[in-house]
């Protein structure tokens, strides 16, 4: 890696979740509109890596759209420094302690250089609290206190900085919304899978018997046969498709036909945040099942700011009981809210990149104090691992 790059990119973009991999690609092209270089940084880890990332859909996706830095162990992530003149922590839950916790602090951006701007764009906390234990999070609150600028995607997690971290945060849209709407949708057209219309694109993560039951109905109720997509990791599809026992189910889907159905569907049901997110980007008219298990905070920052909480059941048995729900969206109504979010959201990121960095000169105390919190973390994840591996075999 020997390019420099004026903007380094982390966040999950690597995951196999569609509305994940949507996120990140509207984020690295929205910053590249701006006229900047962006390195997508790989998974930071703490051990070897084993190879299961070969072979995933997000891994063909990136390596035809990205360029991107090896996998670093997060004792050595401090040498993108040389690399970056910026680093942008992405969105989706990074600051979910169950997510955060596995990459030590470098999603809160410990390794990098007091002189290199360091930014959060819509991250979230994926609920209104961070349930980890206090000298994790007190650390954590040290590296976002570092931060130049501070951005969630949830209203929560603004009074979640504020009260907790300290730290002032600013509530813009998640990237898939901010950025222009023609970058997803010239993605769906290049799909390489067309359905025919007229169609419900039902995009279910959990599926359950009484979601089965609701997509039924509504597919009666519209007359529109249903097109099912499921969650993006493969090793899930198999048990989720027999949860779900409905016909015309995708399999093996990719990133581009996950938006293309979205694009040309006729209505949308969906228990995924990302997927209500695709509904409002593409005008659909559409009905939003909460999902307490993956947070709900984010439908209710999402539907609460475009006024749709006429569009969204906790329970997927109300589909069936309110006519309401298959009403059409006011769209110009919503546009009159998300286009000037979209332009203050765009603006806040691009003043956020282009404002000079406070400028600290680098000392010999900091680069001392990161190597040796980045091994004390190092060092008590090795001993859980093997505490772990103790009660594993005193089980036996």
């Amino acid at each position: 890696m020997e390019k420099h790059y004026d903007v380094g990119i982390l966040g999950v973009w690597f995951g196999c979740n569609y509305g994940s991999i949507a996120t990140y690609y509207a984020l690295e092209k929205t910053i590249e509109s701006f006229g900047k270089t962006v390195l997508m940084v790989h998974r930071p880890r703490l051990e070897a890596d084993d190879g299961r990332m070969k072979g995933r859909h997000s891994i063909r996706f990136a390596e035809e759209h990205y360029d991107i830095s090896k996998s670093y162990h997060v004792s050595e992530i401090g040498e993108l420094n040389q690399l970056c003149d910026a680093f942008v922590l992405g969105s989706d839950q990074l600051w979910n302690y169950g997510v955060t916790k596995i990459f030590g602090h470098s999603y809160f951006l410990d390794f990098a250089a007091p002189e290199k701007k360091k930014i959060a764009y819509a991250t979230s906390f994926g609920g209104n609290q961070f349930l980890a234990p206090w000298s994790f999070t007190k650390e954590a609150a040290r590296c976002m206190r570092r931060m130049d600028a501070v951005s969630v995607r949830e209203a929560d997690g603004v009074k979640l900085c504020q009260n907790l971290f300290g730290v002032q945060a600013t509530h813009v849209l998640d990237p898939v919304l901010m950025s222009d709407p023609a970058i997803l949708s010239d993605l769906a057209e290049k799909s390489q899978r067309r359905e025919e219309a007229p169609y419900i694109a039902a995009y279910i993560l959990d599926p359950t018997p009484e979601k089965r039951e609701a997509l039924l109905y509504a597919s009666q109720k519209l007359d529109k046969k249903l097109v099912n997509m499921l969650d993006g990791w493969y090793n899930k599809f198999p048990a989720n498709k027999r949860k779900l026992n409905l016909e015309n189910t995708i399999e093996k889907l990719q990133v581009e036909e996950w938006l293309c159905y979205f694009k040309y569907s006729d209505f949308v049901i969906t228990d995924s945040f990302h997927g209500t997110c695709m509904a409002i980007l593409f005008r659909k008219p559409f009905i939003a099942i909460g999902n307490p298990g993956r947070g709900t905070s984010r439908f209710e920052s999402l539907l609460g700011s475009f006024h749709l909480w006429n569009r969204y059941v906790e329970d997927a048995a109300k589909i069936q009981e309110d006519a309401s729900l298959f009403e059409p969206v006011d769209y110009e109504a919503v546009d009159r809210i998300l286009n000037p979010e979209r332009e203050r959201s765009r603006t806040w990121l691009r003043d956020a990149l282009n404002e000079e960095a406070e400028k600290k000169a680098p000392s010999v105390l900091w680069r001392v104090r990161g190597m040796l919190g980045r091994a004390k973390f190092c060092a008590s994840y090795y001993l859980r691992a093997a505490g772990r591996k103790v009660l594993a075999k005193l089980r036996r």
